[in-house]
């Protein structure tokens, strides 16, 4: 630990998981930048922190480049250095790939892939300041097992994941690291828009908290990959060993959903 404050720019962080590694990273004593669309909520995330947190507010919507360089440039103006991005802001649309509306896919793969990596491209110089800066990309479990109706979000939590590999081998020779974190289904309010899915595909909703604590305690131990989630690890082997047992089990639940919904008609 360097004898002066850990800086973290924290994305998404005025709700579910992007606020719960807000306050978690405080409790650490680390000075933190909370990014968010909307001011109050990310008010709302410093004053749960604990008082004697350092903490910078700062609405942007990462989309947009003129907002992801004028957040670069207030820590480099403010600290010149970052020793941790957590790329956390994410979006999810779930549904029937067929119906899905080309704007929301493309918006759903901007969020959750190209803001991220463009913030990182921006974000290397500070990190490479800091000494031994580190990226934190928040993805999730189904970056590692696609399931139906999530066909278009694991696109872009798979390309999520793909370039956290590549970038942690790209950079290691900068002295940069980089973790993935791949959480299962999450109690956010984004898990609303998959509420009837939730139990007829048999999904578990871990708590941000406990999600945010895991995170945390990966990133500071240097490890590249966390699956904060019981079993996670597992699937992971069994997609990569044997995708076809996995197949007929995920195709099964898309069935079973189909014939509640028919039943509901």
């Amino acid at each position: 630990m360097r004898p002066d404050a850990q800086i973290a720019l924290i994305t998404g962080a005025g709700s579910g998981i992007g606020r719960a590694l807000a306050i978690q990273a405080a409790t650490l004593g680390i000075e933190t930048v909370l990014v968010g669309r909307r001011a109050a909520a990310l008010t709302e995330t410093a004053s749960l922190m604990p008082e004697s947190a350092k903490v910078h507010v700062r609405a942007a919507d990462i989309i947009e480049p003129e907002d992801r360089a004028a957040i670069v440039d207030f820590i480099r103006d403010r600290f010149g250095r970052l020793d941790f991005l957590v790329n956390n802001a994410g979006s999810v649309a779930v549904g029937p790939f067929e119906s899905m509306p080309e704007a929301d896919f493309t918006r759903l793969l901007t969020v959750n892939l190209i803001a991220p990596a463009a913030l990182i491209r921006l974000a290397l110089p500070l990190l490479r300041q800091a000494g031994a800066g580190r990226i934190v990309n928040v993805g999730s479990m189904f970056g590692d097992i696609a399931f139906p109706r999530f066909a278009s979000y694991s696109a872009t939590k798979f390309g999520l994941r793909g370039l956290s590999d590549g970038l942690r081998r790209e950079l290691a020779a900068d002295g940069i690291g980089v973790t993935y974190a791949a959480p299962r289904a999450t109690k956010t309010p984004a898990a609303d828009s998959f509420d009837s899915l939730t139990k007829p595909m048999g999904m578990v909703l871990d708590a941000p908290e406990d999600i945010a604590r895991k995170i945390w305690t990966a990133v500071l131990a240097g490890k590249p990959r966390v699956f904060p989630g019981r079993g996670e690890r597992i699937a992971t082997i069994l997609q990569a060993m044997l995708p076809r047992l996995l197949d007929g089990h995920i195709a099964g639940l898309e069935k079973k959903v189909r014939k509640l919904e028919n039943q509901a008609r």
